[in-house]
């Protein structure tokens, strides 16, 4: 079996770790860039988890009072990212309660709230470029709170922008972050004529993921407005990343397997928890 996941890893993924750019490089592409925190989902695998707490799952408390989305904005924060812009739409309220304006966490925050109905994630981005909450004048992130960077914090930022600006060198518009391979979720088996010949428990697939974060350069408005109806829900992976692939103006930049945890269902965020130490405490 694992041969064979070898030789699949070879004939789809081919990736290189981006050289880390100039920091006065760096420091200009920071201060021209918004990040966009998904955070208007219902989270319907997570309502075992925070049934009791009429909340967006990203304002979530955790059992030591931090929340997923303060945890995602200081690690931009850190990295000297300071501009948001949260896209809400279910529970908002507990969100801005939780966040305000960005000041107790030493950023700047504003709102984008979906229309009156779910427009997914496609339809979100534009709208907030049609509410003037995002600048298409500057870079973009989009980023899905509940997929959580862990093990890799303090070089995430880095590491994104500058392979985002590796691929704007190629031409590239849009930067996708991935991790190189997942675990398969269940037991994994080597069936030969019916046989079972080999099992593995949760055996790491080498197909490249997205990890719910994705950088746009200036210009990306266009897309989204071309594309994306307010009347429908659709998101922009489904529908974008095709279009971009097609043109050839889509990259990627890999992140280690392990830094990445999706904390949408009870499994995984009991993995988050034990990542966190907290796990007694739940």
């Amino acid at each position: 079996m694992k041969e064979a996941l070898n030789i699949l890893k070879q004939s789809v993924c081919s990736l290189k770790i981006p050289q880390t750019k100039d920091s006065k490089i760096l420091e200009k592409v920071k201060k021209n860039t918004i990040v966009g925190l998904m955070a208007g989902g219902e989270g319907t695998r997570f309502k075992t988890v925070s049934s009791d707490q009429e909340v967006n799952k990203n304002s979530f408390k955790l059992p030591n009072g931090d929340t997923m989305i303060e945890r995602t904005i200081r690690i931009y924060r850190d990295a000297g990212v300071t501009n948001f812009v949260a896209l809400v739409y279910t529970h908002a309220d507990s969100i801005v309660d939780l966040l305000g304006d960005g000041t107790k966490l030493g950023v700047n925050i504003k709102y984008s709230y979906d229309p009156k109905k779910p427009v997914g994630k496609g339809g979100a981005v534009k709208n907030a470029f049609l509410n003037n909450s995002f600048d298409d004048s500057k870079y973009l992130i989009i980023h899905n709170p509940d997929d959580q960077i862990v093990n890799f914090e303090d070089k995430f930022v880095d590491r994104v922008i500058s392979g985002h600006l590796e691929g704007e060198e190629k031409g590239k518009m849009g930067t996708i972050v991935v991790v190189e391979e997942t675990p398969y979720t269940f037991t994994g088996m080597d069936i030969y004529d019916n046989e079972v010949k080999e099992i593995e428990m949760y055996p790491m697939i080498p197909i490249p993921t997205h990890t719910g974060v994705t950088v746009f350069s200036p210009g990306m408005f266009k897309y989204f407005d071309d594309l994306f109806d307010l009347s429908k829900k659709s998101d922009f992976e489904k529908v974008l990343f095709p279009l971009l692939t097609k043109k050839k103006l889509l990259y990627a930049v890999s992140i280690p397997n392990n830094s990445w945890i999706a904390v949408n269902d009870p499994k995984a965020y009991k993995e988050f928890l034990k990542y966190l130490d907290l796990d007694s405490l739940n």
